[in-house]
């Protein structure tokens, strides 16, 4: 009987009584039934149904974006509520107060209408790009739908483009390689090379760090130009002498060929990988400062005998080292090396790859005396096939165009050795990592050929290979051969885990054109074959955070009945949450009460995996007390693997627990009565800690995007469980932690840069010889000379001091002279106060949580050209008339011997 305006108040004054009651939802509803008699006012009231309307909105249309079964359909009344709301936003003279919010209600809400409008209004009125690189921040992190993201990235590349007096590059290329809009990219190389030759080097670096291989050969293809090269004229020949024959004709002149050239041979050398890294194996060569006493003291305490933890050790130092070219512990222990036998001596030698990472222009050389020959190759070969495991790690990380040699010697190794298995599952592996993403088709059909006739152990790494090569190119016709091959009757779960492995990294990335295949895989009645399921959901959306992939995953952790299944199905968790350790710590810290251990080792890998490098406090006292009370050895080994990736580059100065945990490993190492599980993995462990010379952290993303190498490496390092040789897949995850300046010829010049913190806090940690002469000095009284002592007990008695003593006392004293010097030394190191800042030179060692407090005002001739650089960076010079200082490193002029010391007197 009342009228619409009458219903509306009476809504109204009923929205309002069960607000102050308390029913939220019931103050909802009949607000909107009130229609305009609700007003937008700022009160209590006003404000809590906004909020929960805001809410409502938000959640209704992520649902039905997300696509869930049971998502209600969005109320047309918060539409128009949300509308009307948006437009006084931003007619508020106030709005520029709360962009950042509104940008993240519009994201959330999928309201790409009103998210350009906020955008466009917002730089117009900065005129920067302050809110467009925020904007991109957000919808890297937390948007799944691929359809909206690619929409909004196209928005930001107009804005970025068009909407700024000076364009944006940086951002702008950043969005175009998520795209993968090759074509627009490469043009924008090509101007910037007219207009700004130093920013188009630093979009190049940038490029290499955040790109995968396909998408750079594509782009190195559009910035080339074609020229015709002359045929070879044919010489004149003279004529013939009376009576001699006649000449044949001349030869018909070569027909012409084209041949392509780069358009700027450093932008190609940038872009294809060459020149980063080469800078980054100067950088890790020249800053290395592992320390060889750990692994000499390490060798020292271990029995000879055990193989496990012997293999244990060289791998440790194959970690420690990784990059840095040195490989002095090598060949101090020729002899001690040479105990390991079989798969052992494969193991060893491909560590050599590792520890040379990245140096492809002498890896021929370096491995030259382990390469397999027509006449080396005996029936054990596991030396051989080991260097050519080596080859491809040396070229895993190597430029687009430096793989090319390698990928065809491996080829031909293949091909040569197809009737030697321990050949094959070198060549493979080597193959597979040197031709990593390039989605060659040939190289399938020959590494599938040795997946079909080759016995277990071959078979598993062809097929791993495979994935290698395939690399996120979802291509369905090799994923249904590989499906078939596993389902084969009788087949080994061996070849069966392979073939799961390489399901897959074929999918990686994919997302939800993942989804029909992660659903067969899990529905099979092959526990292996489900076990690809697992690895297929984690590396189709590694990185995302996307929660139905979390609780798929959860879902078969519950359910599922193979330990195998379950332990990995956790451990993909920390894959998907990698950007997102707390994400990562609120799923998987329920399961550490589990009853089953595989569930809580997994737990404890995908906090490592989730957390690497951070250092976060929870997850570092969540391992600590998994490590401190959990009985079961394997799990032990898996938390401590775990808390030293966390602890990478960590000082005692910044996370106290880091002194006790490196006390924890050396005690446990030294302990014989300790079993070799706990021992493999804390001496694992000690490498993970200094990886790289101390110089190096597990990377899986940089500025939003997903490290494809880098998450493969540290997957594939994770199955070490089945095969210890999967532990040197570990250097791919590895990113050194450097800023490298470089001037407009693209050398290093002497710059500095600041360190706003006191030395210690992100220092190198103290050699195990520097802890021992501290603590002997610590230990160390003020000292009392004999003779003074003698003096004061005859001061006591009344007694004369005699003169036939007078002798001795002598003596005595010069006997107590060095105590007494120590004690003075160690009194003098006490007083010495500590700066609290530290001039860092080019290339600098600088960490990522020092990243923060590193300022580049100290140095007066150059500055970076983008801001808060890490990795490669390029500088501006102030004064470029004036001569430079470069610095120079070659680590190829490696001196053996030992300097003489310096001229001394002799008495």
């Amino acid at each position: 009987s009342f009228s619409p305006e009458g219903r509306q108040a009476a809504a109204l004054l009923a929205s309002r009584t069960y607000f102050h009651l308390g029913a939220y939802d019931d103050a909802v509803e009949f607000a909107l039934a009130a229609g305009t008699r609700f007003q937008a006012e700022r009160s209590l009231y006003s404000d809590t149904i906004l909020a929960c309307c805001i809410d409502m909105y938000v959640k209704q249309r992520e649902a039905l974006q997300e696509g869930f079964d049971d998502a209600p359909k969005v109320d047309e009344r918060l539409e128009v509520l949300f509308t009307s709301l948006a437009d006084q936003w931003q007619a508020d003279e106030h709005f520029a107060v709360g962009v950042k919010e509104l940008v993240g209600f519009f994201v959330r809400a999928r309201r790409l209408d009103l998210l350009d409008k906020v955008l466009l209004k917002q730089v117009k009125a900065e005129k920067t790009s302050g809110i467009l690189t925020y904007t991109l921040g957000v919808v890297n992190r937390n948007v799944r739908d691929i359809e909206f993201k690619r929409d909004v990235l196209q928005a930001l590349v107009r804005l970025f483009s068009e909407g700024l007096d000076a364009a944006d590059y940086i951002s702008l290329a950043e969005c175009l390689t998520f795209l993968g809009d090759d074509a627009r990219l490469a043009e924008t190389l090509k101007t910037l090379l007219k207009q700004d030759t130093l920013m188009a080097y630093q979009v190049g670096f940038d490029l290499f760090e955040n790109s995968n291989q396909d998408f750079l050969k594509k782009i190195l293809a559009r910035l080339t130009y074609t020229v015709e090269v002359a045929p070879s004229v044919p010489a004149i020949a003279s004529p013939p002498a009376e009576g001699e024959a006649t000449a044949a004709p001349a030869p018909a002149p070569a027909p012409s060929t084209t041949e392509t050239k780069p358009i700027d041979d450093n932008l190609h050398r940038i872009i294809s990988g060459e020149l980063t890294t080469s800078l980054y194996l100067k950088f890790l060569y020249s800053r290395c400062n592992a320390d060889i006493h750990i692994l000499n003291q390490t060798k020292k305490q271990l029995d000879p005998r055990n193989a496990t933890t012997h293999l244990a050790t060289i791998l440790s130092n194959a970690i420690m080292y990784s990059g840095t070219t040195i490989d002095g512990f090598m060949r101090d222990n020729l002899e001690w090396l040479g105990k390991a036998n079989m798969w052992a001596k494969f193991t060893t030698t491909a560590s050599i790859g590792a520890i040379h990472k990245g140096h492809a222009d002498e890896a021929m050389s370096i491995l030259r005396p382990h390469l397999p020959t027509p006449n080396s190759v005996g029936a054990l070969p596991f030396q051989e096939s080991g260097a050519l495991f080596a080859l491809g790690l040396i070229h895993s990380t190597s430029s687009v165009d430096g793989r090319g040699p390698a990928v065809e010697y491996l080829k031909g190794a293949l091909r040569d050795y197809a009737a030697n298995e321990i050949m094959v599952h070198g060549a493979s592996l080597g193959l597979g990592l040197s031709a990593m993403g390039l989605n060659d088709e040939e190289l399938f059909e020959s590494l599938f050929a040795s997946v079909s006739a080759c016995d277990s152990v071959a078979s598993e790494a062809a097929a791993l290979a495979i994935g290698f090569v395939m690399l996120g190119s979802s291509n369905m016709k090799v994923i249904e051969t590989l499906h078939n091959h596993a389902k084969v009757t009788d087949q080994k779960e061996k070849i069966i885990r392979g073939l799961s492995m390489a399901i897959a990294l074929i999918l990686f990335g994919r997302e939800n054109e993942a989804d029909p295949v992660v659903e067969l895989l899990l529905q099979s009645a092959d526990h292996w074959i489900r076990l690809g399921g697992v690895f297929a959901l984690g590396m189709a959306y590694a990185g995302t955070g996307y929660t139905k992939a979390i609780e798929r995953l959860l879902e078969v952790t519950v359910k599922e009945t193979s330990d195998e299944v379950r332990r990995n199905a956790v451990m993909m968790i920390g894959f998907v949450a990698f950007k997102d350790i707390d994400q990562c710590i609120d799923m998987v810290k329920p399961l550490l009460e589990s009853y089953n251990p595989h569930i809580r080792y997994g737990v404890a890998l995908a906090l490592g995996i989730a957390g690497a490098g951070t250092a976060h406090s929870r997850a570092v006292e969540m391992l600590w007390m998994l490590i401190k009370t959990d009985s079961t050895d394997y799990v032990i080994q898996g938390a401590v693997l775990s808390l030293s990736m966390l602890l990478m580059q960590a000082t005692e100065a910044d996370v106290p627990r880091v002194k006790e945990f490196r006390d924890y490993l050396r005690k446990t190492v030294s302990n014989r009565l300790e079993n070799a599980c706990k021992k493999f993995g804390c001496i694992l462990a000690q490498g993970i800690l200094d990886a790289g010379g101390r110089n190096c952290t597990i990377a899986l993303h940089k500025n939003g995007h997903t490290i494809a190498r880098a998450v493969v490496g540290l997957f594939v390092f994770t199955q070490h469980w089945y095969w210890f040789s999967y532990v040197l897949m570990l250097p791919l995850a590895l990113q050194p932690t450097c800023v490298i300046g470089l001037n407009q010829s693209l050398a290093m010049p002497n710059y500095t840069l600041t360190s706003n913190a006191p030395p210690s806090r992100f220092g190198i940690p103290k050699s195990v010889l520097a802890e021992k002469k501290e603590a002997k000095a610590a230990g160390v009284t003020k000292a009392v000379l004999s003779t003074t002592k003698k003096q004061n007990k005859k001061k006591k008695a009344g007694e004369p001091s005699s003169p036939v003593s007078a002798k001795k006392d002598i003596e005595d004293a010069m006997a107590d002279v060095a105590a007494t010097e120590t004690a003075k030394a160690a009194e003098a190191t006490a007083v010495v106060e500590e700066p609290t800042s530290e001039v860092l030179k080019n290339p600098a060692r600088v960490t990522l949580r020092q990243l923060a407090v590193v300022t580049h005002d100290n140095d007066t001739r150059y500055k970076p050209l983008k801001a808060n650089p890490f990795g490669v960076c390029m500088l501006v010079d102030a004064q470029p008339e004036t001569a430079e200082e470069l610095v120079a490193i070659d680590p190829n002029a490696k001196v053996d011997d030992i300097a003489p010391p310096e001229p001394f007197p002799w008495p």
